[in-house]
């Protein structure tokens, strides 16, 4: 793989995640509970990473304006990623004034059992199936990816808290952990690649 020394942006990098935690407490008031800053975070500080390594002086633009820009867009496409409900759907509640549904009921049998003729058993099984699937692809990364996804999932750390515990930044963590959710998207699921 081409090593490439990095730009005085990227080598700068830890200088600007106050700016992506600016954006993130912005956006974070207007989202539901459920949306974990964390993920948030890692969006934007993969926007940020994007910007450093595309930023053009000559076009003007100070690089925090343009940085701005690519933080916020990749978190908000990191929720539109995230989000099942069509945008169409959100459009129209928002002409018409109501809030878009925040869970859509999710489809059951004539028993009452969720899923479509599947028992609890069954959608038992298929989760335990996939845990077990993503626990294999997870050993399969490489040590420090491998690490960084234990920690942060399995024993429930913070970013900056495994940072301290490798001895690398927050925003390192935050890359990491980034790049590891990617490639086990494209291990567990080879269509989407």
């Amino acid at each position: 793989m081409k090593q490439t020394t990095p730009n005085k942006y990227e080598a700068q990098i830890d200088q600007w995640t106050d700016l992506v935690w600016h954006i993130v407490n912005k956006i974070k008031g207007r989202l539901p509970f459920s949306v974990s800053e964390e993920e948030l975070y890692a969006a934007g500080m993969f926007g940020l990473m994007r910007a450093a390594r595309s930023y053009d002086e000559s076009q003007g633009a100070q690089f925090k304006t343009y940085a701005y820009h690519r933080v916020r867009g990749a978190i908000l496409d990191d929720l539109r990623r995230m989000d099942f409900l069509p945008r169409s759907i959100r459009d129209k509640a928002k002409e018409t004034g109501k809030d878009a549904p925040a869970i859509v009921a999710l489809p059951t049998d004539e028993d009452g059992h969720i899923g479509l003729g599947a028992s609890k058993e069954t959608d038992s099984v298929e989760q335990d199936e996939m845990m077990s699937k993503m626990h294999t692809a997870i050993d399969t990364l490489p040590e420090k990816m491998k690490s960084v996804m234990s920690m942060y999932y399995r024993d429930n750390m913070k970013m900056c808290e495994i940072g301290a515990r490798l001895n690398i930044t927050e925003s390192r963590v935050s890359q990491i952990h980034t790049n590891a959710v990617s490639r086990l998207r494209r291990m567990l699921n080879p269509s989407d690649a």
